[in-house]
């Protein structure tokens, strides 16, 4: 019967908010019910000020809405002890992209580990279902912060308890990838990586000169792809060389090259020329 009664009340408040108050709806739905029926007072007072946490369109602006709940201490995302966290995306366009930059972007924020737990796709939208044993969960705001750096925002974020998230991304503007070092007409660029993988981005040009620094011997690696990161040829040599010239194919944005069996052998570096 508490249940029920609890279930109802849930309800309630989140058609209330949801119709009153957008930027009450956000909080409520990145903290839960009860921790935001606790702390509304405090919430209140956080959030008086409702047009600095709107948006250039009069939207909620998730970002600065999480920030602010971040620094207040209120957005619990520590585990008592590790458990499963289940991390739901949904995004309209571009699945595959946008599926490459998240585990990029999961790397950099230290998740190595994790599964696929579910995956649909229909005609609108694509959705998928991440999985991984974890004592905390996901920080939206370092999340957002990330996958900006991509050209991507989040639209919607939801917790349906703390181990479960919900989050709807689109593409804001213009796909970037800022792990690629844009190449200029007949100009060296010189970069070293301790990992031997090099990503270059193009907006013209026939062919890339590559060398190894210190005349390294290496197999060459050089996978093309187009502006939403399809692949579109991938040259993998047997040979060992020092340098290898290759002739660029129509629409290709990215590129990156590296080892054919030992990325570490050019960690040193890689000379590269656009002609």
């Amino acid at each position: 019967m508490l249940f029920s009664t609890f279930f109802i009340f849930s309800g309630t408040l989140f058609a209330q908010a949801s119709m009153q108050n957008p930027i009450d709806y956000r909080v409520m739905q990145l903290l839960g019910v009860e921790d935001y029926r606790i702390n509304q007072k405090f919430i209140q007072r956080l959030f008086s000020d409702q047009g600095y946490f709107l948006d250039g369109k009069g939207q909620p602006d998730l970002y600065k809405i999480s920030k602010t709940l971040k620094q207040n201490g209120l957005l619990k995302l520590a585990f008592k002890q590790p458990m499963e966290l289940e991390i739901s995306f949904v995004i309209e366009e571009n699945p595959q992209t946008f599926v490459s930059v998240l585990y990029d972007v999961l790397d950099a924020m230290g998740y190595y580990y994790f599964l696929v737990k579910q995956s649909l796709l229909d005609e609108k939208k694509f959705k998928f279902i991440l999985s991984m044993n974890t004592e905390y969960a996901i920080d939206p705001v370092l999340l957002q912060e990330k996958l900006r750096e991509y050209g991507y925002g989040v639209q919607g974020v939801e917790r349906t308890n703390l181990s479960q998230w919900n989050y709807q991304i689109a593409l804001l503007l213009e796909f970037k990838y800022p792990k690629a070092s844009a190449l200029v007409f007949n100009e060296l660029n010189h970069k070293a990586n301790l990992k031997g993988e090099y990503w270059y981005s193009i907006e013209n040009g026939q062919e890339l000169e590559i060398k190894s620094s210190n005349n390294v011997v290496w197999y060459p690696k050089i996978v093309f792809y187009d502006e939403s990161l399809n692949i579109l040829e991938i040259v993998s040599s047997q040979k060992l060389m020092r340098q290898i010239q290759k002739e660029i194919p129509k629409n290709t944005k990215f590129i990156k090259i590296t080892d054919t069996y030992l990325p570490i052998t050019i960690k040193n570096g890689l000379d590269v020329v656009l002609q």
